[in-house]
């Protein structure tokens, strides 16, 4: 009878084969967990990871273009801009009535002489005050463009406007310069003006003259013409 022999396997031989398997195992677990990431990722579910670095998704990105803030800025009115002014080239009616665009707008608070007005000047001699005052004022306006803030509507549909050019109040100008009268029946803002101007014989206080108020009435200086109002004893002659 043959007698049976063992060979025992070395030691070092089966840790190698252990080993080599463990390894296997590690590997295809790995290569599995690697494509479980890679597709819940793809689906955009893996919490925390975001698939896209430069996409915001926690809510709306801000407007930048032309409906975003910056645009809305731009479209409001500026604070000091006022939806009753009335801005422009002006065209001289008379010196106390302005063009602008083709609305007329009368100087609130004052009284100019009118367009066919005759004064006297300081010598006594007849000048067509109404024409002087307008010219006057055309070379100082110089085409500058006047603004003037409406404050409503007079008995003729004009706009009745505090008007002003280079930062400069107009019926200020008119009535310090003695072109125009302060129209104390609608307000006393010029009255110190008009003082002031009385005093050092400016424009129409050099010499003598009708208010305008008055001429409009018919009222004329000795020397005119009399009207039919002073034919009818409306008015004595100055």
């Amino acid at each position: 009878m043959a007698k049976r022999t063992h060979t025992k396997s070395h030691p070092r031989s089966r840790k190698r084969a252990r080993s080599g398997s463990t390894s296997l195992v590690v590997s295809v677990l790995a290569a599995a967990a690697a494509g479980i990431w890679f597709f819940l990722a793809e689906a955009g579910i893996m919490p925390g990871i975001p698939i896209d670095a430069g996409v915001q998704t926690s809510g709306p990105a801000p407007e930048t273009g032309p409906s975003g803030p910056s645009a809305e800025a731009e479209a409001d009115p500026s604070p000091s801009a006022s939806a009753n002014a009335i801005s422009g080239v002006a065209s001289i009616v008379d010196a106390d009535t302005l063009d602008i665009h083709g609305e007329r707008v009368r100087l609130n608070g004052v009284d100019a002489p009118e367009s066919g007005q005759k004064c006297k000047d300081a010598m006594g001699k007849f000048i067509r005050c109404g024409s002087i005052a307008a010219n006057a004022l055309d070379a100082w306006i110089n085409r500058n463009p006047v603004t003037c803030e409406v404050t409503g509507k007079d008995r003729y549909g004009r706009s009745l406007g505090e008007c002003s050019v280079r930062g400069a109040s107009v019926q200020e100008w008119l009535v310090a310069n003695g072109h125009a009268l302060a129209y104390r029946a609608y307000s006393t803002t010029y009255v110190a003006a008009e003082v002031k101007a009385q005093q050092a014989h400016r424009g129409i206080w050099a010499g003598e003259f009708v208010m305008p108020w008055d001429w409009r009435q018919g009222l004329r200086l000795a020397g005119e013409e009399p009207t039919k109002a002073m034919i009818d004893g409306k008015f004595s002659q100055q």
